[in-house]
């Protein structure tokens, strides 16, 4: 019989490994030290503060952004000091930033203490977008908020909102009408406007600006075009003439020639006088003005009163001259455009010094046409007659009306 010997050695290290199999796992778990501020900031929803100011940087950021439901997770906070710092903080952000003020309708919060930090929930219900919210403009003076309020007319738009943050308090409405009066060619109406100031009083304060149009803003920009060419057609009209005063009796035979001409109140002045024969003082006056610019006769329009009644006119310079032109009444009264002086305007009241002088002319320049005449030495004389232009062909002179209206000629 054979025998198989082992080495003792051999023996014990198989006795050793097997005893030792009993206290190896078989799974390994790693345990890290649980951080507070590290879950916060790994939670894209949580932010973090330690003060008053730091709550109330948090509540504004949801309010920026619109977040509905937002989480503060607030760290070594003075003892007992969080549940009333949070309900300042929310009633600071909601009811005294304009931002909160604007945006907000209202909010709540709940506040719990999680071991070694409180944890915040924040619940905001609003009554602006996230878009109205984006479309806020800043401004810091009255000159940049002119600016944008004349940019959003030009395109005729619905309402503009700025964040002001200067002291002032512009009456907006005039602000609106006085811009509309100095570009009737630009603007076809006046918008009502209605502005709400968010909060009520204060340095920095958000201004909602509300505007309505009379017409959409398609048909308002149609009838910008028209008036444009119709005013151009004006300036074919008087193109052969160089003296100013030919210039302005050409330009008033053109108004003549359009219409009958009806007093009428619209809300698109300007165009309803050129393309509808609908007339007032103003809406004439300014007519008379965007022509005159046209083809470079110095003119002003004059704001005044008329036997106690507000009118309007205007003052013009013809070959040197400054005189008075009442162009509806001239219009209106048999076709007739009339210089007049200061001393002739008896019915008329105007701020004379807001406007240019318009003296009377010498007895001598009065009797000099007479006299050339007599003499056969009148200017016209010296040069061949050219003769009266008339209307300009088609293409020249176009009468544009409203769309679904037919204007009268």
């Amino acid at each position: 019989m054979k025998r198989i010997c082992v080495p003792l050695l051999a023996v014990g290290l198989c006795l050793l490994l097997s005893a030792c199999s009993r206290f190896v796992p078989t799974e390994y778990t790693q345990v890290n030290v649980h951080s507070d501020t590290q879950t916060a900031q790994n939670d894209p929803d949580a932010l973090t503060a330690e003060n008053y100011s730091g709550l109330k940087r948090a509540i504004r950021s949801f309010v920026s952004n619109h977040v509905e439901h937002g989480v503060i997770r607030v760290y070594r906070y003075p003892s007992g000091k969080v549940e009333n710092d949070l309900a300042n903080a929310a009633y600071a952000v909601s009811r005294e930033d304009p931002l909160g003020a604007y945006a907000v309708d209202y909010m709540t919060h709940d506040c719990s203490l999680i071991v070694s930090f409180y944890e915040i929930h924040i619940d905001i219900t609003f009554r602006k977008t996230l878009q109205e919210i984006n479309a806020i403009e800043y401004v810091g003076s009255d000159t940049e908020a002119t600016s944008l309020i004349q940019s959003a007319m030009n395109s005729y738009q619905d309402g503009l909102t700025l964040y002001t943050t200067y002291y002032g308090d512009p009456d907006y409405e005039s602000l609106v009408q006085t811009y509309c009066d100095q570009n009737p060619g630009k603007l076809m109406a006046v918008p009502e406007v209605h502005a709400a100031f968010y909060p009520e009083s204060g340095t920095s304060r958000i201004v909602e600006l509300k505007f309505t149009w009379p017409k959409t803003a398609q048909t308002l920009r149609d009838m910008q075009q028209a008036v444009t060419d119709s005013v151009r057609a004006a300036s074919v009209y008087v193109r052969y003439r160089e003296k100013e005063t030919e210039k302005a009796e050409l330009l008033f035979t053109y108004l003549l020639e359009r219409f009958t001409y009806t007093v009428q109140q619209t809300d698109t002045p300007v165009y309803s006088l050129l393309c509808q024969g609908l007339a007032t003082s103003k809406s004439m006056a300014e007519s008379w003005q965007l022509l005159c610019d046209q083809v470079g006769i110095e003119c002003v329009t004059v704001a005044g009163s008329r036997q106690g009644e507000n009118y309007w006119w205007n003052i013009i310079t013809l070959d040197g001259r400054c005189c008075h032109v009442d162009i509806l009444s001239d219009v209106l009264d048999g076709g007739t455009l009339h210089t007049k002086s200061d001393s002739e305007m008896t019915d008329y009241y105007w701020d004379t010094a807001k406007y240019p002088a318009c003296p009377a002319p010498p007895a001598a320049v009065q009797q000099a046409p007479a006299a050339d005449t007599a003499a056969g030495a009148g200017t016209d004389t010296a040069t061949p007659a050219e003769p009266t232009p008339e209307t300009p062909a088609d293409g020249e002179t176009p009468t544009p009306t409203e769309p679904g209206t037919e204007g009268t000629s």
